[in-house]
């Protein structure tokens, strides 16, 4: 979640900006996977004797300030999905048509970017999780930790080929079912030369769809793959829309603020008069804030690009690292005869919990997201070339 996911890396495209990076956007990468670390604060308060988290919302610390993220932190999926979307139109789709990216390299990248860490906190959460189940006789929080679903996750399944998603290093559930949206991205951009109508047509499918899945209350695998490729596709008709209105945009930024604020007030104006649904908040805040991130990024202090995208940078490894953080966590208290429970009902326990994430997760991307990525693309750069040059005949 994200998911980008989180495992996007934001990088010059025709929108593109300072330095050639989206730093607006890495700002709502940041807050989207700060979004779904509070959703998942909860697992503190997971019982063992009853394999279930107990916990009244309300009661979790500073409740009051962060509301929002401890009851629908977890759309910050959706949000990751739908930036996603609006960086591969950015980054892939025109090279993708003109043969300049192919199905090899196009692998390449998203492989050495995704599944190296992935990799790491898999083998790490199985580890620790038999331990965990040896000393109180359950699994941590995701109970479905068989052979079969270790095979499931390495081959990054996790999201689509089983009903559930709740397997080892859960939160990689929605990176893979993105992945199945990749691939539909690259073979639509390859031999349907996607474009806007193309674009608007996958989001009604997958609208429609996702709004019958809904009514029924069908969830699993299915309903997965199609919401995301609702809000991938959607990150996409944003990019189109911006790079088609760029010129209106970047004369008027004002008058798109302002515009963007006026989105954020009608959607509380329906909620409050009509009542809304979570996936409305979401369908409403993920583009808005696209724009309106985009739009001030000139207004950004150059001495601040910096530090924002190495927050940006983080998003990937806090969200695969946050859950077998939590689990070494628990395990420690444990040993040491305290409840994680009743610390994590203290502020400064979360704040420390949350300092530790995105400082462990800055290390991780420095010591081995970063190397990883630069190593296998030399190693396989063979795969890209070849690939490449079958594409260009």
């Amino acid at each position: 979640m994200g998911s980008t996911t989180p495992g996007t890396t934001v990088s010059t495209g025709s929108t593109g900006s300072t330095k050639g990076r989206m730093v607006g956007i890495e700002i709502l990468r940041f807050f989207s996977a700060f979004a779904v670390l509070i959703w998942h604060y909860q697992h503190f308060f997971f019982r063992p004797e009853t394999a279930s988290i107990e916990v009244v919302p309300s009661t979790q610390p500073l409740y009051g300030l962060l509301h929002p993220f401890y009851d629908f932190g977890w759309l910050g999926v959706n949000v990751f999905w739908t930036i996603s979307g609006f960086i591969f139109f950015n980054r892939y789709l025109s090279k993708i048509v003109a043969r300049k990216v192919s199905g090899g390299l196009f692998f390449v990248n998203r492989f050495s970017r995704l599944y190296p860490l992935h990799i790491v906190t898999l083998i790490a959460v199985a580890l620790l999780q038999a331990y965990y189940v040896r000393e109180n006789h359950a699994f941590f929080v995701y109970p479905y930790n068989t052979p079969y679903d270790f095979f499931v996750n390495v081959i990054f399944a996790s999201g689509w080929l089983t009903p559930y998603t709740d397997s080892f290093n859960g939160p990689v559930w929605s990176v893979s079912t993105e992945i199945v949206v990749y691939v539909a991205f690259f073979l639509l951009a390859r031999f349907c030369r996607i474009g806007m109508v193309w674009t608007l047509l996958l989001m009604c499918v997958s609208a429609a769809i996702g709004g019958v899945l809904i009514q029924h209350q069908i969830k699993g695998s299915e309903s997965n793959i199609v919401f995301c490729a609702f809000y991938f596709f959607m990150g996409g008709a944003v990019h189109l829309l911006y790079a088609q209105f760029r010129n209106v945009i970047e004369q008027h930024r004002r008058a798109t603020v302002l515009l963007c604020c006026a989105a954020y007030a009608g959607l509380i104006g329906v909620c409050v008069v009509f009542g809304g649904t979570k996936y409305l908040a979401a369908t409403v805040i993920a583009p808005v804030s696209i724009v309106l991130l985009h739009a001030i990024e000139p207004w950004i202090p150059e001495r601040l690009a910096a530090p924002i995208a190495n927050l940006g940078n983080t998003t990937y490894s806090s969200y695969l690292i946050h859950f077998p953080l939590q689990l070494t966590t628990v395990i420690v208290l444990n040993a040491l005869g305290m409840s994680s429970a009743t610390l994590a009902m203290s502020p400064w326990f979360l704040v420390a919990y949350l300092i530790v994430v995105f400082a462990l997760a800055r290390l991780v991307y420095r010591l081995l997201e970063a190397p990883a990525q630069t190593f296998l693309r030399r190693r396989l750069a063979w795969i890209g070339a070849r690939s490449q040059a079958n594409a260009a005949r």
